[in-house]
């Protein structure tokens, strides 16, 4: 897969899902602040699993909050990637929020056309519509964030 431009800095997540480092998992409050902002700043999938072996070894089994927060960060980079802006997790219904500039080169670029393209093949999973001038895309039923991160994987996978 060749590196594509990106056209979104970063993508905001907001969902209604328990994800954190528990209390229980890591006591130490400085150390959980230590490992959010670590976690933060992980660029790439190795970067995350060995993240995610680290907890194990010094913590056991990573419980599903902490799950959930990891992915979040796979999920935010995927996005990113895609020309979301932001993405609204609630209620099993997901919302991703296209690049705010309607003039954006991106709406010309191939990302987009590999949206709009996996959009039009699945028409029962989602629906996209303009709101306040800005395009959104929704996607309903959607369980998990790991759900998620599977369609967006589908979806950069498209030639």
């Amino acid at each position: 897969m060749h590196e594509e431009k990106l056209y979104v800095t970063d993508c905001q997540i907001d969902t209604d899902l328990e994800m954190m480092l528990p209390e229980s998992y890591v006591e130490n409050v400085s150390e959980r602040i230590r490992l959010y902002r670590q976690l933060d700043n992980l660029e790439d999938e190795k970067a995350l699993e060995t993240f995610t072996r680290g907890l194990t070894d010094r913590f056991g089994p990573v419980p599903p909050q902490a799950e959930a927060l990891i992915d979040v960060v796979r999920l935010r980079r995927k996005a990113k990637r895609l020309g979301f802006e932001k993405l609204t997790l609630r209620n099993g219904k997901l919302l991703a929020y296209f690049v705010g500039d309607s003039q954006s080169a991106y709406y010309q670029s191939p990302v987009f056309g590999r949206i709009l393209a996996y959009v039009q093949q699945n028409p029962r999973l989602f629906r996209m519509k303009e709101t306040n001038g800005r395009l959104v895309l929704t996607v309903s039923p959607v369980g998990s964030i790991r759900e998620i991160i599977g369609i967006l994987d589908k979806i950069q996978s498209l030639a």
